[in-house]
């Protein structure tokens, strides 16, 4: 049973599970209305959309899939989410962090935007989870490097071909599936639309404390770990590129407002990320938001 929840511009679905229980599952999602002026802006095709989250579903086992997301929620709940994007800010962020903050403490939990998941491993930082469309880790998964961590797929019509070069690790992995077309049982919407702010939805919706954004510059210069399979350096915004950033912008934009028991706080260094509801903090005050008790 849904409930569906709108607002004038970039409208929101929020879905109740089992809605006779006292204790409610509320997930915030992309809409319907949403999808379908994205759709009209990029230029996508929505039946090529609902044909990966079918290949994809059918991929997943559903108690594998059941059993991580339960995971997942419990590294997520309550705790302090660090989400790192792929923007050009990244290596420099990485430096200052790994002098000051002990990712190792069992208040962190650490979620790589696709490519990003490079970036983080080369400085040896934890990974609990990454959300990627497969656009910028593909090799990484390819090689199934940090069998560890959760994998959060995204499924969508431009990304078929890589799906299925990736059936084996796909079937046998931590993985959850994602879409930002019609759910199956075994893919969900857990709302954003691109890697970056799907991850932050994600984190949100799973109950996280306190969120922080690094590497979320959306300038006109992409980050080389944004496609690292392809680009050794940084390279220049595209148009489209710049659309899906505006997007992204304008759905974390509205976030916090739905979830006002978690803290939002954004330690890019020069983002272009500009609303009151995320929080500017400096990398170096970082560490101050863990329990004092617990600092090392």
């Amino acid at each position: 049973m849904s409930n569906y929840l709108y607002s004038t511009s970039f409208v929101f679905c929020l879905t109740e599970t089992y809605p006779s229980c006292s204790n409610l599952q509320k997930t915030l999602k992309l809409s319907k209305t949403d999808y379908q002026e994205i759709c009209s802006l990029l230029n996508i095709n929505p039946s090529e959309d609902w044909r990966a989250t079918k290949i994809l579903s059918k991929m997943l086992n559903f108690w594998n899939v059941k059993k991580t997301k339960e995971t997942l929620k419990k590294l997520i709940k309550g705790k302090i989410v660090l989400i790192f994007g792929p923007g050009p800010s990244l290596e420099e962020t990485l430096e200052q962090l790994k002098e000051s903050l002990p990712f190792s403490h069992d208040s962190i939990t650490t979620i790589a935007v696709d490519g990003a998941a490079n970036a983080l491993l080369e400085k040896n930082i934890p990974i609990t989870a990454l959300v990627s469309d497969l656009d910028g880790c593909f090799n990484l998964l390819q090689k199934n490097v940090s069998q560890t961590t959760i994998k959060v797929i995204h499924a969508h019509g431009d990304n078929i071909q890589r799906l299925l070069l990736l059936k084996d690790i796909i079937q046998k992995g931590r993985v959850i599936g994602t879409t930002q077309t019609k759910e199956t049982l075994k893919v969900r919407n857990y709302g954003g639309f691109t890697d970056g702010d799907r991850a932050v939805y994600l984190a949100a919706n799973f109950q996280a404390k306190v969120i922080i954004l690094f590497g979320f510059d959306f300038g006109a210069t992409v980050g080389r770990y944004s496609k690292p399979d392809e680009h050794t350096s940084h390279f220049t915004t595209s148009a489209r590129k710049l659309l899906k950033f505006k997007i992204a912008k304008k759905l974390l934009t509205v976030l916090p407002q739905h979830f006002p028991e978690s803290s939002f706080f954004n330690a890019t260094i020069n983002s272009s990320l500009e609303t009151p509801l995320f929080q500017t903090i400096e990398i170096e005050k970082v560490v101050s938001l863990l329990p004092k008790e617990r600092h090392y």
